[in-house]
């Protein structure tokens, strides 16, 4: 929180909103919407009724927005426009999506939210004939909820897509499902320990995440019409750092993505949050309740950070996290690496990915440093530039798998006027 009231920095500047996560989160949905689901329009629409810094205000906006867009596609389908109700779903799809990310889990609308974005997910799904479907991958007493997408029944490469601390299954297909199937690729896309609606199966954020990916790839196995040995690993955000345990260990893993590579979490929460972390526990919970009556949207993330890692509060999760969870071993990771971040993102993640790569080139390994500069967007996950992120992953995988990307443009459901 490093005295700026946010979770941490993930962009260099303020595009509209003070409060700095609120802005971050305004940031991606208008990066979402030039790949899938709302367009700019609709994103501005709904944000126009959002009161800066207060996350009601954000959560009304983008719900009232959601069930608009299901009528919407209410509308399109009984009027036989298809493609403009896929697309109309999606947007409703995502609007509850982007309603989630200032609410609070241990509240009754959470559930509901969570039901209808995944109803009108498939939805869209379905109608833009894009051949995905709900998954479980069995770990231990329960499993762990995906998508996968296999385009049919042809040897193709595959990409398992993680997220970090805020995704659920969902966003992972504009991150890589949606361009994935525009490439030629198939998907897998799963919510791991934590993540999404994990935490209700009794599933919280762990230090061994290698062993739930290693449950992923024993269902894409199991499961693919056409095992491929080309699996890449794709880690996001916190997912950098979950995907690092399984590139370090799994053999499997052919290629590694993450945007940003972390082998040592604890060191992000030092750098970042070191201050807070130092503390003791009733007084980092007396500053976040202070913190909480000024920015309340930071309250509700610290509230679900909670609930996500399985502890009474977030003070507990400063406490815990970076004693429990392990450095990666650097030296075990050897195959082909592809690393991104951005110029606006925390110091300490920009540090570890340039120190991983350079250790990895010493040994002369195939790495790829992508740094997003401030002029074509430096924000987290590259949520600012999609389009080039995918542009620079699937140019690098192609080459790395010696594919040519098989899926035209044409394949995949264009946006058309909203009339």
């Amino acid at each position: 929180m490093g005295g700026r009231n946010e979770v941490l920095r993930r962009q260099s500047q303020r595009t509209k909103f003070n409060n700095t996560d609120m802005d971050f989160a305004f940031n991606l949905a208008l990066g979402v919407s030039q790949i899938v689901g709302m367009n700019p329009g609709e994103v501005l629409a709904a944000v126009a009724t959002v009161k800066d810094g207060d996350p009601r205000s954000w959560r009304e906006s983008f719900y009232r927005e959601a069930r608009f867009l299901s009528r919407r596609a209410d509308s399109c389908v009984q009027s036989g426009k298809l493609e403009q109700a896929g697309q109309r779903a999606f947007g409703a799809a995502y609007a509850r999506r982007f309603a989630l990310g200032f609410a609070s889990p241990n509240t009754k609308a959470w559930n509901i939210i969570i039901h209808e974005m995944e109803q009108e997910f498939m939805r869209g799904a379905a109608l833009s004939h894009v051949p995905i479907r709900p998954i479980e991958v069995p770990f231990e007493s329960s499993s762990l909820p995906g998508y996968y997408l296999e385009i049919d029944g042809a040897p193709r490469p595959t990409l398992l897509v993680v997220g970090g601390g805020d995704t659920f299954r969902e966003d992972l297909f504009y991150y890589g499902g949606y361009p994935g199937w525009r490439h030629g690729y198939n998907v897998l896309m799963v919510d791991l320990p934590g993540q999404g609606k994990t935490p209700d199966r009794g599933f919280t954020f762990r230090h061994d995440s290698s062993t739930s990916i290693a449950a992923c790839l024993d269902w894409l196995e199991a499961n693919a019409s056409a095992p491929d040995a080309r699996i890449a690993l794709f880690g996001l955000s916190g997912g950098g750092y979950f995907t690092a345990q399984a590139a370090s260990t799994d053999s499997r893993v052919a290629a590694w993505i993450a945007s940003t590579p972390i082998t040592d979490i604890g060191k992000v929460f030092s750098s970042e949050m070191g201050g807070v972390q130092k503390a003791p526990g009733w007084l980092t919970n007396m500053a976040a309740a202070i913190i909480g009556r000024t920015n309340s949207a930071l309250q509700v993330s610290l509230e679900k950070y909670a609930w996500q890692f399985g502890t009474k509060d977030f003070a507990e999760v400063l406490a815990r996290a970076p004693r429990e969870a392990p450095i990666v071993d650097a030296s075990s990771i050897t195959c082909p690496s592809l690393f991104m971040f951005g110029a606006g993102e925390a110091k300490e993640l920009a540090r570890q990915t340039q120190a991983l790569a350079a250790a990895m080139k010493a040994r002369h390994q195939d790495v790829t440093v992508r740094k997003f500069e401030h002029a074509e967007g430096d924000a987290h996950c590259q949520v600012t530039n999609l389009k080039l992120a995918h542009q620079v992953i699937f140019d690098w995988l192609d080459r790395r798998f010696c594919t040519v990307s098989t899926a035209s443009p044409e394949s995949a459901p264009q946006r058309e006027p909203t009339h």
